[in-house]
């Protein structure tokens, strides 16, 4: 059994999520020597503003290491830095033509000093060890993503006073400052309860990333590529899907307390702020795979890259390869067509006689389909797509398949899934890399370590029989339809599952029917006998005059009958 930390490459390495491997130190019992730059963004709450800073002038962080810079994104009037504010405080405008909460931290953190960015909202209280807690996890690696533990108060009728927050902070007694307010708990809560903080879920742990508080190097920040300046909202979220691909593990520390003043915008506008950011996240975040509940968008980041191999290669093996990834009930996918590419050159040859002739056949077929790209060399991994399978030429995918071993590699937790086909012999004919798995260990590799222990080690590796998944082209030339065909087919099964389902509901249905037709027979028998008995009755009646009686009632029976049959 694989241990939760290795200490194998240049950093320790910790598998998936397991960051209780890491061994921090207990808070007020290290020495720090990291500058830590804390970055706020901020627009106008001049007022929440001072008691953010107000908060930070009273942490346990050393004075010296403690870079504070506030991002005024365009306030009027704008804003200004009180006189209770750490030692190194500095205010900077966001970028010129820029503004939103993503481009003044993205402007923060190119200004910052230090190696460690804690983003911290201007409305927001940080506990006196709140910087401490977040600054221990970057001691040792590089790629921790430190979530704070963040309450909220309300606030209505307290006065933001700078000098009691600085001292109640000091105290270590900030609900003091709050009065009988109560604290109310993070949406990210029940997330951390069943997934024990976090270290049982690694496949979710970047979703509970927030922007009031948290924490990450700057190399992480640059490898992940920064936050999309372009959102307005949700940036929080989509930059830490992209840590998790640049490999990052998310640690939720309890001891980084602090409190959020008033409620976010997410709880006070919850149903407007889902479906404003609806479309930004789902083109941006493959793996939240209910946002993108409608088939056959092509979405801005796949869910899986499939590289091929062009260089070399037959044109039909290729094209029966990349056709069936493209045809596959798994529809977000884009192809990188590998090969020299650039070498294709528009010399007089004879067209039949051309020595590149299948290279040039394979770029021709795929031309106009956006969802292929040629490229020279596939990139070092298929960030920010969080899979890549890369295909063998003639290796293809059966309609279900790509879909089906994704499932597979997400339900046992794996991040490198080699894949046997008989015709390959014991070369694996496909392989799939979960993204986060391979920049883990690609960032933890040591020297001359080879990459499938690295994996091994960071996520997990499988070797795993392929053929349910692949087959050869050849193979399936010679003995079964081709892979449009066979698509075809698993669509018209899928019509046929679906009115088997209709006929059952129907038979139930008739059922239900004829129980209630029986009911009814029942019950007209039952009116019958009773006619009977009553027009004996009325036989007796016939000599004493009341015939027109009879009359009224044989018409009220045939009544009752006609109904308790449905006539």
């Amino acid at each position: 059994m694989n241990q939760p930390v290795s200490t194998t490459g240049p950093q320790l390495r910790v598998k998936r999520n397991r960051y209780d491997g890491l061994g921090v130190p207990e808070l007020g019992r290290w020495s720090p020597d990291r500058v830590v730059s804390v970055v706020i963004p901020a627009y106008g709450a001049q007022d929440k503003l001072d008691v953010t800073l107000a908060a930070l002038a009273a942490q346990t962080y050393p004075a010296h290491l403690l870079d504070v810079v506030v991002v005024d994104d365009g306030s009027a009037p704008p804003l200004r830095l009180p006189q209770v504010r750490p030692e190194r405080t500095r205010l900077i405008a966001n970028s010129p033509g820029s503004w939103g909460i993503a481009s003044a931290v993205d402007a923060g953190v190119e200004a910052a000093e230090g190696e460690v960015v804690l983003r911290l909202d201007s409305d927001v209280i940080a506990e006196d060890r709140h910087v401490e807690a977040h600054a221990r996890w970057h001691q040792d690696v590089d790629y921790c993503v430190v979530i704070g533990n963040l309450a909220f108060v309300e606030i209505e009728g307290i006065a933001l006073d700078p000098v009691k927050v600085r001292a109640a902070v000091e105290a270590r007694d900030p609900e003091s400052f709050f009065g009988p307010q109560e604290t109310g708990e993070s949406w990210e809560a029940a997330l951390l309860e069943r997934s024990d903080r976090l270290l049982d879920d690694e496949l979710h742990a970047y979703s509970v990333t927030n922007g009031a508080t948290v924490s990450f190097t700057k190399a992480l920040y640059r490898r992940s590529g920064g936050l999309d300046t372009a959102l307005r909202l949700g940036s929080d979220t989509e930059l830490g899907y992209r840590q998790a691909q640049a490999g990052a593990v998310f640690v939720p520390d309890a001891a980084a307390r602090a409190w959020h003043l008033g409620r976010s915008q997410l709880q006070s506008r919850n149903e407007e702020g889902k479906r404003y950011r609806q479309p930004f996240v789902a083109n941006r975040v493959p793996t939240l795979r209910y946002l993108r509940a409608h088939p056959g968008i092509a979405w801005g980041v796949p869910y899986v890259e499939v590289v091929v191999e062009a260089g070399g290669a037959a044109f039909e093996a290729v094209t029966a390869s990349v056709a069936s990834a493209l045809s596959g009930t798994l529809s977000d996918v884009r192809v990188s067509l590998v090969g020299p590419w650039s070498s294709l050159k528009d010399d007089r040859v004879r067209p039949l006689d051309d020595p590149q002739l299948d290279l040039r056949l394979i770029r021709e077929v795929f031309a106009g389909d956006s969802r292929v790209s040629y490229v020279e060399e596939a990139a070092v991994t298929a960030a920010p797509a969080p899979f890549r399978l890369t295909l063998g030429a003639g290796t293809v995918l059966r309609p279900d398949g790509l879909r089906d071993l994704v499932a597979v590699a997400d339900k046992e937790r794996v991040g490198r899934v080699k894949c046997l086909v008989g015709t390959f012999g014991d070369e694996p004919a496909a392989v799939l890399d979960r993204t986060a798995a391979l920049a883990r260990a690609l960032d933890t590799q040591g020297p001359g370590e080879d990459l499938d222990t690295a994996i091994d080690e960071s996520w997990g590796l499988w070797w795993a029989d392929g053929e349910g998944w692949f087959g050869d082209w050849a193979e399936e030339d010679a003995s079964r339809p081709p892979s449009h065909l066979l698509q075809r087919t698993a669509s018209l099964e899928a019509s046929i599952r679906r009115l088997e389902a209709r006929e059952e509901e129907l038979r139930q249905r008739i059922t239900r029917w004829n129980r209630a037709g029986n009911a009814a027979r029942d019950e007209a028998k039952e009116w019958e006998q009773a006619a009977r008995h009553w027009r004996q009755a009325s036989d007796a009646w016939q000599g004493s005059g009341k015939a027109p009686a009879r009359r009224s009632f044989t018409q009220r029976v045939k009544g009752r009958l006609r109904r308790g049959l449905g006539r």
